[in-house]
């Protein structure tokens, strides 16, 4: 799980790098340059917490990794899936790079919801 979420690190930092300076965080959702650095940094904040709570065997640690995995998930999912599926490659961003950032925050972002779920599922049976 930990692995997973720190994994998760270089892909969204480098995707969230992208957006910025194509202007993505003002055009869809309003927010300039610094308030969107600063929501992201809380992402990243929550994260740093939630691994060092299940490092420490909390469960509360475990759940806000499960939260955080869903929240990327989800929010890579409802914005990319569809520029993953159908935008073919070479017209998309940068291409092959941005397409291959956005398979990995889902795919990484999958697996920790999968595995936070099962140590919450074993530490509840325990």
């Amino acid at each position: 799980m930990l692995v997973l979420s720190a994994l998760s690190v270089p892909f969204t930092l480098t995707h969230a790098v992208e957006d910025f300076s194509a202007g993505i965080p003002a055009a869809r959702f309003g927010l300039a340059l610094l308030p969107a650095a600063f929501v992201l940094s809380l992402g990243y904040t929550a994260q740093v917490a939630a691994a060092a709570l299940s490092a420490r065997g909390d469960v509360r640690g475990d759940a806000l990794n499960l939260l955080l995995a869903l929240v990327w998930l989800v929010a890579a999912a409802a914005d990319h899936l569809g520029e993953i599926l159908f935008v073919p490659t070479g017209a998309y961003r940068a291409g092959f790079v941005s397409k291959g950032f956005e398979v990995g925050i889902v795919v990484i972002a999958a697996g920790w919801v999968l595995v936070s779920f099962s140590v919450l599922r074993a530490q509840h049976r325990s």
